[in-house]
């Protein structure tokens, strides 16, 4: 059966020259050198000659990008609310006094705006958190609900149904998550650490997890406070349930103070265990250290260590434009920059992991596991206008073609003109 796209002429991240990738029914079908100029790479025949042909010119092709941890519900609020004091909790109490007016069709106009950015940019894959409380009801579920299918021409989305103000302490919560499973939840998660009762706070979800047969996705040892670690309750749960490759982790900010053999012994079980941990550097950075008077610490979780222990590590946006991180538009591959400078990732090799940790393995940590450049995985790609990883994740550029089941589905030119003295600008 003939391609029906085929990428001509392709950097690749891991290999060297130029390559022809051939796409078929939404996978890769074929990867081969790019020949000579008349010959042909992967055979098509002259009855095959109508295959559609997308010249790279020496551009890089790589794995969609991957956003793990995003709140659709949250995002764009600043202009309604904008920081005065810039504290964690200053923004749980005024997103919380938000929520009481959030609508369906607010929630989805906003939505739709980061979602439409995001195929724009490359990201093919999204899980988002849907906050479920008896303040917000289900008002979060049943906007987003709609953009899933809406949208999925252009992006697979995930919906995890979160519980961001607690448990214990708000019991009217419990029958409200069970129902937003009902109606469609991909996964169950918290933020245990707002909770009175943290660790009764995990086991909820695990229950819950357990009775839907769903994913557990964990807002965790975020606040830099001397509260102990929940991190080893959470991997004692996660064995005990048997949850093995299903547990993913945001934040983990904690672990950036650790000293080295404590983070080792963390990350073995973790590796163990099969857990993913992803880093939100944009709010991470923002939000941690504030007490600190000299010295601030960084407060992004060292993904390099982990990676090294055999964990599986990812980065991700996770809020744009609200009091928890009034910066961004969405960009996954800027945060992708911004972790490599927060953690020194300053080699190509380094770049490549970088890189991984925003395509491949962020797709893992969400379940998705034919993410990648190999023959058989789903074909969403991004060319990008870059002649090397190292390229891209310096300077995130912005010229991108978007592949999504083997079908292009966004592109963004840059169109840029110089006017040199006494030259005319156009109208």
């Amino acid at each position: 059966m003939p391609p029906d796209l085929q990428i001509v002429n392709a950097r690749l991240p891991d290999r060297d020259g130029l390559w022809t990738v051939a796409l078929s029914q939404g996978k890769i079908a074929a990867i081969a050198p790019a020949p000579a100029p008349s010959a042909n790479p992967l055979a098509i025949t002259p009855q095959e000659s109508a295959v559609k042909i997308l010249d790279a010119n020496a551009c890089l092709l790589i794995p969609s990008l991957v956003d793990s941890h995003i709140h659709l519900d949250k995002a764009l609020l600043l202009d309604r609310h904008p920081a005065q004091t810039g504290t964690f909790a200053e923004a749980m109490a005024a997103t919380l006094k938000l929520k009481q007016g959030f609508t369906v069709a607010d929630i989805q106009a906003r939505a739709r705006q980061v979602l439409e950015s995001a195929i724009g940019f490359g990201i093919t894959a999204m899980r988002s958190h849907v906050e479920v409380d008896p303040t917000a009801g289900l008002r979060s579920l049943e906007a987003l609900l709609p953009l899933r299918q809406e949208y999925a021409w252009g992006i697979t989305l995930q919906l995890a149904v979160f519980a961001q103000e607690g448990i214990t302490q708000q019991p009217d919560t419990l029958p409200l998550l069970r129902q937003a499973m009902e109606m469609g939840g991909d996964a169950i998660g918290s933020a245990p650490y707002v909770d009175a009762d943290p660790k009764a706070n995990v086991r909820h979800i695990f229950d819950l997890a357990q009775e839907y047969d769903c994913d557990v996705d964990f807002h965790l040892d975020f606040l830099d406070d001397d509260e102990p670690l929940l991190l080893p309750f959470v991997i004692a749960e996660t064995q005990r349930r048997g949850w093995q490759g299903r547990v993913c982790l945001g934040h983990m900010t904690k672990l950036a103070g650790l000293p080295p053999e404590e983070l080792a012994n963390l990350a073995t079980a973790l590796r163990d265990t099969q857990i993913s941990v992803l880093a939100l550097p944009a709010s991470d950075l923002y939000m941690m250290a504030r007490q600190d008077t000299h010295n601030q610490r960084r407060g992004v979780a060292p993904l390099h260590r982990l990676a090294e222990r055999g964990v599986n590590v990812g980065v991700a946006t996770n809020n744009i434009l609200n009091l928890f991180t009034p910066f961004g538009d969405g960009d996954l591959l800027k945060i992708c920059t911004l972790l490599a400078q927060v953690l020194q990732l300053g080699t190509a090799d380094a770049h490549q992991r970088c890189l991984a940790m925003a395509t491949t393995q962020a797709a893992r940590a969400i379940g998705i596991v034919d993410h990648g450049l190999q023959v058989g995985h789903r074909a969403d790609l991004v060319l990008l206008k870059a002649s090397s990883v190292s390229a891209a994740v310096g300077a995130a550029p912005v010229q991108r073609t978007v592949i999504k089941a083997g079908q292009v589905v966004a592109q963004t030119q840059l169109d840029q003109q110089l006017f040199a003295p006494g030259q005319k600008v156009a109208a």
